[in-house]
Order: structure tokens, then C-alpha cells, then sequence
């Protein structure tokens, strides 16, 4: 690209600017002046047609035809102009340049037909009596209201063709000697406006070669000042925006080095160029491996090939590597290749993210199906066994048989328990996922209220007296009827293991930002080593009591489930022989 000099820039914009102004401004004064001329002899013209006519009237209404010619002849015989008086046939009578009886009847001429209509006609046309141009004025002669003539006045248009080249010679001479004042005020001012710019351009270019003593002066103008004391500014303070960029790349370097995920770079020639902390410990290695080859640092086959195959393809690559030295850990790598501006590959970079913890969760979580499974497997057990004995003939034993038929429609209610709470939990699950869930502000007394009065006949069993302490006035934004479900089952559980002739509360009050419920017992207590798990699914501290008194593992874990669905969170408190208190926290 050319690059051109500020000042030349400057000055042909100024000039090119300046050149298409005036031309304007002359265009415009020509075709002004050339309008301004004609207007002068149109009004000439018209003031001696109306003289004529004022001054041949009384001639007309007498019919004294000859003596109007001789008297127009007489007035304008030495004048440049001329007079011609038509009648409204179009006959001419009186006429300064011919005899009128030798000239053609002017009732076509354009501006006798507008005198004709009573107006002033005007017009510029070549004559072919004279053989020129002329400039034509028609004005009407009245009697009364009627047109009895019409008295012409005429002028060579050459005669104002000669004024306006006069005029134009002069512009155009003026045209010239202020061009010329403009090339000259112009170069001054680029000069002037380009000259700060070049001092600038040069102090840029000893900066940018490590010159930084370099100050720019003062300069008249508001802008070119401003600009300066922003320049000397800049080199001020270039030096500290330097540390600042060596800060942030510190920064970068640490946050890079703080992941928690492993990075290893390499380049086209499976050099490592960048590795961090978190790869450094998986793999062994340290920042020392940069620049070395991937193949002499990382010993894991598979790896290597995924490192590989990220450089070949350039897709991107998932894949899952077991690294069985002790500890045991699983790592999932993603590899893809680095490219450049072009699309070229220049290297590939693997991410390593540690997803033993993950492996581990879903152990438990294959954990949980086993224990569902144990948990079905049982009462199934029983019952095929007991069929299987009814089948062998104990059926026909009354007394066994009816005791068999009660353990096995015990143990399929057991079973159906479980179920129903399975599928309890799988609802709430789903249904949060997809904030199903329909809440509104309501009265927790009467919930409390509903879930004691579904327990009241197994209380009553037991002899337990269940208690709500609640304010008829507390609210809270809830759906009633799970809160209902989770309350019957933390009532339940009190009262399983709860004593004969003890007491149950279930208390209700604010507490800052919260409503806490709390269900308190009179019973047997958890040992404090099993309480964080209690809410776990199929947890059970005392497994052949829980399932005594009819328990599927599954009540405490429904609990969780409602409160965090209202975005609230559970808690226990308890102590061996005592008895416990179950929290539900709700948010205000």
C-alpha cells in the first residue's frame, strides 16, 4: 500500500474542497447575474411600453393611425430600441424599423397573443425583420375594458450578452487571483496542521525502538496539547502497565497451574510445550519435561496413543485410562488438535480430569441396586417358602395354614411398602428435575395437624400421646401434601421407636430466615457414628428391628427428598436412650 504524506493529504483536500465551493458560488452568481440582466431590460422595456401607451391612446380611440407612426419614428429614430403598435387583428400600424404596411400580421406572436389576454407579454426570440435576437415586451392599450391595441418595445439581446461577458470576464479573473490565494493559505495550513503530526510520528517510531527518555512540547492548539500530555503520559506509565502485564501473565500461569484439571501440550513435533500442576501429579512429571519429547516423559501406552491420534486426525477424542499403580485411579482424557489461524495443525493438548470419585459414587450407587434387590429378595424368599409348605400339604393343616397365610400377606405388604416408597422417591426425583412442583403460601398448622391425625391409631396402639405446638399464624411457601408425607413419616418413625406411655411433639416456629419443624421423641435415641447416614436409602441402624417393626429404609430418605425439593435441608439430634429430634428447615 502507498502511503502518502500527511501534509499533501491535507493540502489537495483543502484545495479539492475549496475548488468545488467556489465553483459553486460562481455557477450559482453567473446564472444570477445572467437572470438579474434580463430582469433589467424586461422592466426598461415595459416601463417605455407603458409611456407609448399612454402616450398614443387618444390617437387610437381617433382612428390617427399615420400619426402615431410618425410620432413613434420621431421619438425613437436615434434609440436602439423599438416600438411596435398592433391592432388586435394582428395588423401592425405604427413600427419604428419598417414601414408597417411591408410587415406580417403579428396576432401569432407569442407575447402579443399573452397582451391579447390583457397580462404583459414577454419573450426572447430571433426576429426575422431585423435578423437578430431580441428581447420582446407586449403591453395592452384599453378602452375601458376592452384591448383596443398592443404597444411592443424590443431590444437586442446581443446588447446584454455584451454586459454579461463583461461581468463573467471579471469573475472569472477574480476566479483565479483567489485560487491562487487559496493553493498558498492552504499549504500554510497543512504545513501548520501536519507539522505536530510528523514531530509525533517521530517520537512513536524512538519509542518503539526502546527510546524512552523521549518527550513531546507543548503545542498552541487545545487538541494537539491534549494529545501530547497523552503521549508523554503513555511513556510514563508504559513501564508500569509492563509489571501489570507480567502480573497477569503470573496470574494466568497460576490459575493455569490451580486447575484441578491436568493439561499437557505438545507441538507438531511431540515436543511438551505447556503442562500444569494437576498433570504433573498424574503423571510423576514436573515443568522440566517442557521441551522434551512426550515419549521419553509419559510412560502410559495408552495415552500416548490418544496424544497421537489427536495430532493425526485432528478430531476430538474421549477416551477413559486406568491408572492401576496404587493409588487405583480412573482418568478421563480429551484430546484435540491446536491449530492456527489457517486451520493448520501446530500440536494437540490432552485434558485429564481425575473421575475417581465419580467411579466411586457409581459403585454406590450399584451398591443401592444391590441392596434393593436384597431388600425384595427377602420377603420374596419367605413367601415362596411358605407357599412352597402350604403346597406340600400343610395347607391342609387349618391352624398352620391360616399362620402361614399371615406371614405371607405380611411379608407382601412389606414388599408393596417398599415399592410404593420406591416409587415415592423416583417421583420426587423426576419431578424436581423438571420443577413440577406447584407451591403456595399456607398455614403449617393444619398440615401438622393432618399428618398427626393419620398416626393418631397407631399412637393410640402404643399408648403414645402425639403433641403439636405450632402458631396458628406461622406460613410457609410449601406444597401442602408433600410436606404432609414427610411429617407422617417422621411421626411414624417416633413412634416405632418410642416406648409405651411417652409423648411425641411436633413444634413449628421462626427462627430468622427459617421455619424449623422439629419431631421430638421419647425414644431409644441413634448412636452418634450412624446419624449422618440415616438419611441414606436402606440405611438402617438395628436391620432385624427396622424390619420387626415393619420399616422398608426408605422413610428418612422420602423426608430428604421433600425438604430439598423446597429448598430446605434436614438434621437430627440425638442421644442413646434419650431419644432423638428431627429438624426440617423451610426457607422464609
Amino acid at each position: 500500500m502507498t502511503h502518502k504524506r500527511q501534509i499533501w493529504q491535507v493540502f489537495l483536500s483543502f484545495i479539492i474542497i475549496n475548488f468545488i465551493v467556489m465553483l459553486a458560488i460562481v455557477w450559482y452568481t453567473v446564472g444570477k447575474s445572467k437572470n438579474l440582466i434580463k430582469e433589467i431590460y424586461f422592466q426598461e422595456l415595459q416601463s417605455k411600453a407603458q409611456v407609448m401607451a399612454r402616450s398614443v391612446e387618444d390617437d387610437l380611440q381617433a382612428g390617427k393611425y399615420e400619426k402615431i407612426n410618425q410620432k413613434l419614428n420621431y421619438l425613437f429614430y436615434d434609440l436602439n430600441s423599438y416600438v411596435t403598435v398592433i391592432l388586435p387583428n394582428g395588423k401592425v400600424i405604427a413600427d419604428t424599423r419598417k414601414d408597417p404596411s411591408q410587415l406580417d400580421n403579428h396576432a401569432d406572436r407569442p407575447e402579443i397573443k399573452e397582451a391579447l389576454q390583457g397580462h404583459i407579454g414577454r419573450n426572447i426570440r430571433y426576429s426575422y425583420s431585423v435578423e437578430k435576437d431580441l428581447i420582446y415586451v407586449a403591453v395592452p392599450v384599453y378602452k375601458g375594458r376592452q384591448v383596443i391595441a398592443v404597444v411592443r418595445t424590443s431590444f437586442p439581446y446581443s446588447a446584454t450578452e455584451h454586459i454579461f461577458d463583461a461581468m463573467q470576464s471579471e469573475i472569472f479573473l477574480f476566479l483565479i487571483v483567489l485560487i491562487i490565494l487559496i493553493i498558498i493559505f492552504g499549504y500554510w495550513i497543512a504545513r501548520r496542521i501536519s507539522a505536530p503530526l510528523e514531530e509525533i510520528a517521530l517520537s512513536v517510531e524512538r519509542v518503539a525502538d526502546g527510546d524512552f527518555s523521549i518527550r513531546l512540547g507543548d503545542f498552541p492548539s487545545k487538541e494537539m496539547h491534549r494529545l501530547s500530555e497523552a503521549f508523554n503520559k503513555m511513556i510514563n506509565e508504559l513501564e508500569l502497565q509492563i509489571k501489570t502485564i507480567d502480573q497477569q501473565k503470573n496470574q494466568q500461569r497460576a490459575i493455569f497451574h490451580s486447575m484441578s484439571e491436568g493439561i499437557l501440550a505438545i507441538d507438531h513435533n511431540e515436543r511438551i510445550i505447556a503442562i500444569n500442576r494437576a498433570v504433573g501429579n498424574l503423571l510423576g512429571i514436573s515443568e522440566q519435561a517442557i521441551g522434551r519429547s512426550v515419549q521419553e516423559v509419559v510412560r502410559n501406552s495408552h495415552l500416548l496413543k490418544i496424544i497421537h491420534q489427536a495430532l493425526e486426525n485432528g478430531d476430538l477424542i474421549e477416551d477413559e485410562i486406568i491408572f492401576r499403580e496404587e493409588p487405583l485411579r480412573f482418568v478421563q482424557v480429551h484430546g484435540t488438535s491446536l491449530q492456527n489461524d489457517r486451520n493448520e495443525t501446530i500440536g494437540a493438548m490432552v485434558v485429564l480430569n481425575d473421575v475417581t470419585r465419580l467411579r466411586r459414587l457409581e459403585e454406590i450407587r450399584r451398591d443401592f441396586v444391590a441392596n434393593v434387590s436384597h431388600e425384595i429378595r427377602t420377603p420374596l424368599t419367605s413367601i415362596k417358602g411358605f407357599v412352597e409348605t402350604l403346597l406340600d400339604g400343610a395347607i391342609l393343616e387349618k391352624e398352620t395354614a391360616e399362620r402361614f397365610l399371615k406371614i405371607i400377606y405380611n411379608q407382601t405388604n412389606r414388599l408393596n411398602s417398599i415399592i410404593d416408597d420406591l416409587m415415592v422417591l423416583a417421583s420426587l426425583e423426576q419431578k424436581e428435575e423438571r420443577a413440577e412442583f406447584q407451591f403456595s403460601e399456607e398455614p403449617l398448622d393444619p398440615v401438622i395437624e393432618n399428618a398427626i391425625h393419620v398416626c393418631q391409631s397407631f399412637a393410640e396402639e402404643k399408648k403414645i400421646h402425639v403433641k403439636a405446638e405450632c402458631p396458628g399464624t406461622l406460613t410457609v411457601k410449601m406444597n401442602p401434601t408433600l410436606i404432609e408425607q414427610a411429617l407422617i413419616n417422621l411421626i411414624m418413625n417416633a413412634i416405632k421407636y418410642s416406648p409405651e406411655n411417652t409423648e411425641v411433639r411436633v413444634c413449628a416456629e421462626k427462627t430468622g430466615n427459617e421455619i424449623v419443624i422439629s419431631v421430638i421423641d421419647q425414644g431409644i435415641g441413634i448412636p452418634k457414628e450412624y446419624q449422618e447416614r440415616i438419611f441414606e436409602r436402606f440405611y438402617r441402624v438395628d436391620k432385624a428391628r427396622s424390619r420387626t417393626l415393619g420399616g422398608t429404609g426408605l422413610g428418612l430418605a422420602i423426608v430428604k427428598h421433600i425438604v430439598k425439593v423446597h429448598n430446605g435441608r434436614v438434621g437430627v439430634e440425638s442421644k442413646l436412650g434419650k431419644g432423638s429430634t428431627f429438624y426440617i428447615y423451610l426457607p422464609v
